[in-house]
């Protein structure tokens, strides 16, 4: 397997199988590649694999070697998940983790399968994983904004960036609608509704264009000379634009090659009950987050953005509420005068 050597010899190698849509065949083609691995007598062991009763993935378990699962009473129910201590004992060469973004059961070792996975590597064992472009942190906003949908699960970005081998998983938008309808993906009761929804043909070559980028920024990251890297301060207030904010200036700051910077002007006591979901969504997206105070907040923003040395700023649409307004120069005009050396991103606002 390209890139991935033995367990034990340091921390574990990581591919992961990027599907451009639910359905795209990320889980099919990671099981093919593990029965190629057991060909070239590579120690591989199904750590955890949705089928979802698709008869094409089901047939592929077979010859497999798998991992029980763990089982946790939730609300009345009994939920499955890996059995992360298990595979850790058996400690196979590689493991094959299916929906890296998954929310484990409560009580489990880790919140998020993507730290179970973590831990695996850390114990020297190579992992093969998938998942899809939705649920990648930094293009969470766009995606709500292409398919009306809330995604509810992510994964970190530096998830990504941490791969040894990320593999694209694409296909047509009429070609997954046909193995929809052909009852390949869901059962035959849902595929109209899904059709409708996030299975549009708009949709479908929407997200197929945000996974390219990703699949992009992330070799542009990881090549071994790239242009000289340019750094990104986004500036937030708490407003209702202001992950979207963040998400752009990660973006920004991967395809440049540098590191984004979130500040959050804080100006009034209440507004410090916000800082600990945006410290929280920064971390997540793999920035740097800081804390500004003061009654200024152009003049602490430009402030910071010298000290940090940005080459580029991120600022939401300021609105004007009088017409006094339009004679005044506002937050943003202030910080394009104070701040000529450097590019500054002014994000329009919509409706959602």
């Amino acid at each position: 397997m390209e890139k991935l050597g033995s367990a034990g010899g340091g921390r574990g190698h990581l591919k992961i199988y990027l599907g451009a849509t639910p359905g795209a065949g990320k889980t099919f083609a990671m099981l093919r590649e593990a029965h190629d691995l057991v060909r070239q007598e590579h120690d591989v062991v199904v750590a955890f694999v949705e089928t979802y009763n698709r008869p094409r993935t089901v047939e592929l378990l077979q010859g497999l070697d798998m991992a029980p699962r763990t089982s946790v009473s939730y609300k009345g129910a009994t939920l499955e998940d890996m059995d992360i201590a298990w595979v850790l004992k058996r400690k196979p060469e590689i493991a094959l983790v299916d929906e890296l973004a998954h929310t484990n059961a409560p009580g489990l070792r880790h919140p998020k399968r993507w730290q179970d996975v973590e831990e695996l590597r850390d114990a020297g064992i190579n992992v093969i994983t998938t998942v899809n472009v939705q649920h990648v942190e930094s293009v969470k906003d766009l995606v709500e904004r292409v398919t009306g949908i809330v995604v509810r699960e992510t994964v970190p970005d530096r998830e990504l960036d941490g791969a040894d081998v990320i593999q694209f998983i694409d296909i047509a938008p009429e070609a997954l609608r046909k193995r929809m309808r052909h009852g390949n993906i869901y059962t035959k009761d849902k595929v109209d509704t899904a059709l409708d929804n996030f299975f549009r043909p708009g949709n479908l070559a929407a997200m197929r264009e945000i996974g390219l980028r990703l699949v992009a920024d992330s070799m542009a990251r990881s090549r071994s000379v790239i242009d000289s890297p340019e750094d990104v301060l986004v500036a937030v207030s708490g407003g209702t634009t202001s992950e979207e904010l963040m998400r752009r200036g990660v973006r920004l700051a991967r395809r440049r090659g540098g590191f984004c910077l979130v500040v959050m002007v804080v100006t009034e006591e209440a507004e410090a009950t916000q800082v600990d979901a945006y410290r929280e969504l920064a971390a997540q997206l793999g920035s740097s987050f800081a804390v500004l105070a003061g009654t200024d907040p152009a003049n602490a923003i430009i402030r910071a953005a010298r000290d940090a040395g940005s080459d580029h700023v991120v600022v939401g649409e300021m609105s004007r509420t009088s017409w006094l307004d339009r004679f005044r120069p506002t937050i943003v005009d202030r910080i394009i005068d104070g701040l000529p050396e450097a590019d500054i991103h002014v994000i329009a606002r919509f409706d959602r």
